[in-house]
């Protein structure tokens, strides 16, 4: 019998009449389930930054995406589960900016305090998603104590500053843990003012005023502050992430 030839150009199964291999299908499930998980992620986070939580509605959300609503319920339990999400990831993206210590050690603990501390302030009053998302929305719909925790509990990052800056003589001996409290406080409420001003460039420069002044008051060794803040300006500065901006 006479084989008919195959048709130019027709595809050639693999063995076992499959035309899509399971670890093929299974990389374009995953590929798609994280693209739907991208999607839902970022138009929340840009409705949520333009309208604030309460005025962002989870149709709104499926409906920019082009996705339906059984998709952001597989992804996320409910709003405030996606905005919990969004949260992390803009707040992340800020704490990617903060500067860190070279293997040297420099420069200095207390510089570095000194430099994160603005890098949160300059958040407040020049990203929109950070200060709607993580400072004027946040501590109301994750509630004050889950926002602390998840904004790092700075007070811990600030009492390691605090202990290598008296080690290296930058700052008097003095009682750590309580003035790592009040430090957390002032940085928290620094951010808070300026994210709720009218205008929060103005207000930045207003309270970074009053924070000069009061921290000067902690016994710091301005000469060598003042060196240390020299060697951190003369750095490279943090990269920007993508988003930061938004």
């Amino acid at each position: 019998m006479t084989s008919v030839p195959e048709p130019a150009g027709a595809r050639e199964e693999p063995e076992g009449g499959d035309a899509h291999p399971p670890a093929k299908q299974a990389g374009r499930r995953a590929a798609h389930v994280r693209d739907t998980r991208r999607a839902l992620l970022d138009t929340a986070r840009a409705l949520f930054a333009e309208n604030g939580f309460q005025g962002t509605r989870t149709e709104e959300v499926v409906q920019r995406a082009g996705l339906t609503r059984g998709a952001l319920y597989h992804h996320f339990r409910d709003k405030e589960d996606l905005f919990r999400a969004v949260h992390d990831e803009v707040a992340d993206e800020v704490v990617q900016q903060l500067w860190r210590r070279s293997s040297e050690g420099r420069p200095g603990a207390w510089a570095l305090f000194r430099a994160n501390s603005e890098v949160y302030l300059d958040a407040a009053s020049t990203n929109p998603a950070y200060r709607q998302i993580c400072l004027i929305d946040g501590p109301a719909v994750l509630g004050w104590r889950s926002w602390s925790e998840r904004t790092d509990g700075p007070t811990q990052q600030i009492s390691r500053y605090l202990n290598d800056a008296m080690a290296e003589g930058a700052l008097e001996e003095q009682p750590v843990e309580p003035l790592a409290h009040l430090l957390a406080a002032l940085g928290a409420g620094s951010a808070m003012y300026v994210a709720h001003a009218a205008d929060p460039v103005e207000a930045r420069r207003q309270i970074s005023a009053c924070n000069e002044q009061f921290l000067a008051g902690l016994g710091v060794r301005e000469d060598l502050s003042r060196a240390s803040l020299r060697a951190l300006a003369a750095t490279e500065v943090p990269s920007t992430p993508p988003h930061a901006a938004q």
